[in-house]
């Protein structure tokens, strides 16, 4: 992300005019852009039999997104440093309406990608300010309650995200099928530009950082020839050039690793920081935090897929079966707070356990009933798995945050929120073509869901077992 201006007084405008609804309009907006990750999961089935498309085509509807998400999270933040973070953020949600309406009336599947490219890229104007509009704009304790908010962001608006999108679908408002799942972020799009010109306060950085585009480059190239044989490799029955295209993302991140280390000791904030790597709450919490957004973002995208397409659900119901993880997440990310004040990085711990409880919940139907699982029967799992959500992520983000020194707040908190986004789109590619791989054997959709769950279950167990380990021995330091 950017560089945050954490020196502005007290009797400053930015310290004294964030009100509540201020904040509520910024992480609306920010929901906005993870909501539309995920909404588009449960209407795939949909936009495939549109566009007669193959599931890999229609896969990159979704991963196109996450990648370009990711790779300019940064960019965006330097410009929101530079600019003033309000004035991008009404950029970003204007382009974000704008893309939304040509996803809407997309003509085929070509389109609709470059929209959702587009899309991308708008989202990472606005996701980064939000984050630096909390930590310039807020003081204790109001600080830390909206990152846990923000933190909890991720998991709870993906699920009402597919939940949204399984009613659009199921409503099939005025014939239009799935584009509805778009249309609706142009009314939306439109109260959030006003509502952020109203309540919430324009900040800079002192002093901006110049945006590292050598380092964006690299990390965009090595993220993109990573996920595209892992989106596309099965279909194609792996040639050579997929091997070769994951041959050159190692290589390419080796050269980004050196690159980014003369970048930093030049004195130029670096896309990705090696001196904030090279401690250890931060490389732990970058690992925690990215094997639980793979697993989540795979997890969630072959949730979808697995129950329409295997078990015989409507859109409809498959979305409904996201509204139990929602409201646990909701709940969670208010009790998080208090929690962590307590016992601190153990709530990571306990999360692992009460999201490993909620995957034997579904695997257990799954095994028993498939393919006549009703949502009903899943809203136990899916609630536990909410919970878990609403526990880890404001733990790893307060903890990862609270290690970083104050004049690195903004390359941490970019590194970060990229990790979050890419670890995303990879759990998609990555997950997806184990799912599509094990699907295609004698054990069918069941076999594949069961798969994607039982890795979802071994990460929050490594969560469970070593949480505690997540913060770094201060004495040691």
């Amino acid at each position: 992300m950017s560089n945050v201006a954490t020196k502005a007084p007290p009797s400053s405008p930015a310290r004294t005019g964030f009100s509540a609804i201020g904040q509520a309009t910024l992480l609306i907006a920010a929901a906005l852009t993870t909501v539309d990750a995920f909404i588009v999961n449960v209407a795939l089935p949909s936009v495939q039999d549109s566009f007669d498309v193959s599931a890999s085509s229609s896969q990159f509807v979704v991963s196109c997104y996450g990648i370009t998400y990711a790779v300019l999270l940064v960019l965006g933040g330097r410009f929101g440093d530079r600019f003033g973070r309000r004035r991008i953020i009404q950029i970003g949600i204007a382009g974000f309406t704008v893309a939304s309406l040509l996803c809407g009336l997309a003509p085929n599947i070509e389109v609709l990608v470059g929209a959702r490219v587009l899309q991308g890229a708008a989202a990472a104007l606005l996701l980064p300010q939000v984050l630096s509009t909390i930590q310039a704009a807020l003081e204790e304790p109001a600080k830390t309650r909206a990152v846990s908010y923000y933190g909890a962001i991720g998991g709870l608006s993906a699920a009402v995200g597919q939940l949204l999108g399984g009613l659009f679908v199921w409503a099939d408002v005025a014939g239009l099928g799935w584009r509805p799942i778009f249309l609706v972020n142009v009314p939306l799009g439109v109260l959030a530009v006003i509502g952020t010109k109203l309540w919430v306060p324009e900040t800079k950085a002192d002093a901006p950082q110049g945006a590292d585009l050598g380092g964006t480059a690299l990390f965009g190239t090595a993220v993109l020839a990573l996920l595209i044989p892992l989106s596309v490799g099965r279909q194609t029955h792996w040639p050579l050039w997929c091997w070769a295209l994951m041959a050159v993302a190692v290589a390419v991140g080796a050269v980004l690793w050196r690159f980014e280390k003369k970048v930093e000791s030049s004195g130029v904030v670096p896309l990705i920081a090696p001196s904030l790597l090279r401690q250890g709450t931060m490389r732990r919490g970058l690992l925690v935090l990215g094997s639980g957004f793979l697993a989540f973002g795979g997890f969630i995208f072959v949730f979808a897929l697995a129950l329409q397409g295997g078990n015989g659900m409507s859109a409809f119901e498959s979305g409904l079966s996201m509204a139990p993880m929602a409201l646990g997440q909701f709940l969670a990310a208010l009790r998080a707070p208090k929690m962590i004040g307590k016992i601190g990085v153990r709530t990571l711990q306990v999360g692992g356990i009460v999201q490993a409880a909620g995957l034997l919940c579904l695997i257990g139907p799954a095994l028993l009933w498939w393919p006549h699982v009703r949502f009903y029967e899943l809203m136990v799992g899916m609630f536990l798995i909410g919970v878990g959500n609403g526990l880890f992520v404001p733990t790893v983000y307060r903890t990862v945050l609270s290690s970083i020194p104050p004049n690195q707040i903004g390359a941490g908190s970019g590194i970060v929120t990229t990790t979050q986004q890419t670890t995303l789109a990879l759990g998609v590619a990555l997950l997806g073509a184990i799912y599509a791989g094990v699907s295609g054997q004698s054990g069918g959709m069941r076999l594949g869901f069961v798969v994607v769950a039982a890795v979802f279950l071994a990460v929050a167990a490594m969560f469970a077992l070593f949480g505690k380990h997540l913060q770094e021995n201060r004495s040691t330091q």
